[in-house]
């Protein structure tokens, strides 16, 4: 039987072989001592005969052989021999192992037997770094990250380490530790086998980038599934119909038909009240028997102030309880008056020009009524003006249709509110005629009509992103129906100095142009409020938000700045909520951790590591607002890989061998310990080499002295 030793350093081998050539000459080539001496001239001393020099010869073998195993063996030790392997380690044997390793919050799911998946995947590790060589090199990469040291250690301390892992809810994303993983192959360069084993419940979220990655060529993968992927769970999760549109709280229902409870906690403390809601028992705590997918609950009461809702399932019973409740905060402020300003109030309701406006603000009837903000009022332009001076120093909006006339004592009326403080939304339309409309409201106007033009182009509006100021916070598919809103007529308009255009058509005519006029704020929109210029007014499920959010967007009130900032956030994940811009730059606190308002009134960056309702407090101890932090709805999906297909995509991300430049790693299955003992025979050599060459010597210097 043939056994091939191959060498790590094969040029070690080769260097050590050309040493002993050197050792050879050593002890070949050795000189006869001489030295000069004077003497005297009376040449007593006979001259020494010159003679042939025989052929040098070794004389101390033990001496040579001793010297020539020394330098073999330092070569052999550099080279570090061993036995070739297929690329698995024996037992025993050393490897570099790296641990990718889901912490997220899933991972606490629990199965029928009552483990959760986190359980058994720290009893994994465990297992493996327990098998692994004492002296094998492992590391650990977490997501969401964890505290495991930052370099490579040995399988004892990593297990040492492991044992005080939990779950976490923090922000994490699979792919960033997979990738910090292959970063740390790449630099550690290892003469061992090297493996990457990924634990977890392998949800798919988080692994989009995985064809970005690349690992070394003879990497072992290995993936590793826990948990049970099969078992179904029920969760909750929270969205919010935009902002400053028709506010509902709406929560999704994943799994399950159980009765939910829904809690709302009024007023600053968070006591609970009775409130004017929807429901016939009228109560702060009701349950809905039989939720549909999607829970739609009105954000509005009859009190004044922040409301915080708890909406649990009556029965949690399914293995991941953390997702069974959510929270929400919001503020609850009174109805709002809207004067729709009527230039035809002998005609039936549904002639008017300012009907669709009306059916937007208050689109229900009955207790749905409820869920609108507004309070809308039809209002005829003859008896406007009286009207207005009811409103004087109260947060309220005013709608001027497109107008043929209107009282000559009309404009100042309108002009008055405006600079309380008032809001004040203009529409356009066939009625209006721009010259005389010009000189009778060019002092409050945001823009001026010209002539009239067509709207020629197929999507009516251009893209809009989540950042727009108006339609921002709608669902992508509802954006991208907007594009295609039925307008057919606009004005040209000249944007006054000053003004601030918020929408625009296709082409780059203004929409929507915002201005400040003294303490008030308003709004022209180049579009009818009827279905004289288009049909949008017919489509509710755009045109209602959007009414809703161009009357918010005339509101100057410190409680709409409120209203409209989130109040919710996700657990791990920083999110900025706003304050009364009174608490700017005071000192806030929330728990034991310190908090201050810029001066726009934003808390930016805040953070939490579990579900709950927080209070922002000042440090006497007042509450500024609440904030709701709820579970990530990632961690609910029931969306999994199956190991095999997992670990082919991983394992196709490994470089083909050379494909990168370097050279081929030599993948040793152990190195057998073979180079320790190399090291332990020098050793004796480099003992016992002086005492063999100097003894001679010193065999000599004794004789000397005894003759």
């Amino acid at each position: 039987m043939t056994i091939a030793i191959i060498m790590i350093g094969p040029w070690f081998a080769v260097a050590g072989l050309a040493a002993v050539g050197l050792v050879v000459w050593m002890h070949l080539y050795q000189r006869v001592a001489s030295r000069r001496m004077p003497v005297s001239s009376l040449r007593l001393v006979p001259e020494t005969p010159r003679v042939a020099r025989s052929r040098r010869r070794i004389r101390r073998w033990p001496l040579f052989l001793l010297r020539a195993l020394g330098v073999l063996l330092l070569g052999a030790a550099f080279a570090r021999p061993g036995l070739p392997g297929g690329g698995q380690a024996p037992v025993g044997g050393r490897e570099t192992v790296v641990f990718v390793l889901d912490r997220s919050g899933s991972m606490a799911m629990r199965s029928a037997e009552g483990a959760s998946a986190w359980e058994e995947a720290r009893k994994q590790v465990q297992s493996r770094l327990a098998g692994l060589h004492p002296e094998s090199r492992v590391r650990l990469f977490c997501f969401p990250p964890a505290a495991v040291g930052g370099d490579w250690s040995s399988p004892a301390a990593m297990r040492k380490l492991v044992v005080g892992l939990t779950p976490s809810l923090a922000d994490g994303r699979p792919f960033d530790a997979l990738r910090e993983a292959a970063e740390a192959l790449a630099r550690f360069r290892s003469d061992m086998p090297e493996s990457l084993e990924v634990v977890g419940d392998l949800q798919r979220q988080g692994w989009e980038e995985i064809d970005t990655l690349t690992l070394p060529e003879e990497l072992r993968v290995h993936v590793s599934q826990t948990g049970a992927p099969e078992a179904a769970n029920r969760s909750l999760s929270l969205q919010v119909r935009g902002s400053d549109q028709l506010r509902r709280g709406v929560v999704e229902v994943v799994g399950g038909t159980t009765p939910l409870i829904v809690i709302d906690r009024v007023g600053e403390g968070g006591e609970v009240a009775e409130r004017e809601i929807p429901l016939p028992d009228k109560v702060a705590e009701r349950e809905i028997p039989l939720p549909d997918k999607v829970v739609e609950l009105p954000y509005r009461a009859a009190a004044n102030g922040w409301v915080r809702r708890e909406v649990a399932f009556r029965q949690a019973t399914d293995g991941l309880a953390e997702d069974d409740r959510l929270f929400d905060a919001f503020l609850v402020t009174p109805e709002i008056p809207v004067y729709l300003l009527e230039p035809h109030p002998e005609r039936d309701a549904f002639l008017q020009t300012t009907f669709f406006l009306h059916q937007a603000l208050r689109p229900t009837a009955g207790d749905a009524a409820a869920d609108s903000r507004f309070l809308p009022r039809v209002v005829s332009v003859k008896d406007a003006a009286d009207a207005l001076h009811a409103l004087a120093g109260r947060e309220a909006v005013v709608v001027v249709p497109p107008l043929a006339t209107w009282p000559t004592e009309l404009p100042a009326a309108v002009e008055a509110f405006l600079r309380q403080g008032g809001g004040v939304v203009f529409f356009a339309g066939p009625d209006l005629q721009p010259p005389a409309y010009a000189a009778a409201w060019r002092d409050l106007l945001p823009a001026l009509p010209g002539e009239t033009l067509p709207v020629e182009l197929s999507l009516a509006l251009p893209p809009i992103g989540e950042t727009h100021p108006i339609w921002g916070g709608f669902s992508e598919d509802l954006r991208q129906a907007l594009r295609k809103v039925p307008l057919k007529k606009r004005f040209a308009l000249a944007v006054a100095e000053g003004a601030e255009v918020t929408a625009r058509y296709a082409d780059e005519v203004p929409l929507v142009v915002r201005r400040q006029v003294g303490s008030g704020r308003v709004v022209f929109v180049n579009t009818s409020p009827d279905r004289a210029w288009g049909d949008w007014p017919a489509d509710g499920a755009q045109f209602v938000p959007t009414m809703h959010m161009l009357m918010s967007a005339v509101l100057t009130s410190t409680s709409q700045a409120l209203r409209n900032s989130p109040g919710a956030g996700i657990v791990g994940v920083p999110f900025d909520v706003r304050v009364d811009q009174a608490s700017a730059g005071v000192p806030l606190r929330t728990g034991d951790r310190a908090l201050r308002a810029d001066e726009q009134g934003w808390v930016r960056g805040l953070s939490f590591d579990h579900p709950g309702l927080f209070d922002i407090l000042t440090e006497n101890g007042r509450v500024v607002r609440p904030v709701a932090v709820n579970f990530p709805p990632d961690e609910s999906r029931r969306e999994f890989f199956r190991p095999a297909i997992l670990q082919r995509q991983i394992e196709a991300r490994r470089r083909v061998a050379g494909a990168d430049g370097d050279a081929p790693r030599i993948n040793l299955a152990s190195e057998s310990g073979w180079w320790r003992w190399i090291l332990a025979a020098l050793a004796v050599v480099w003992l016992v080499e002086p005492w063999l060459a100097f003894r001679p010597a010193r065999d000599l210097g004794s004789k000397g002295l005894a003759s």
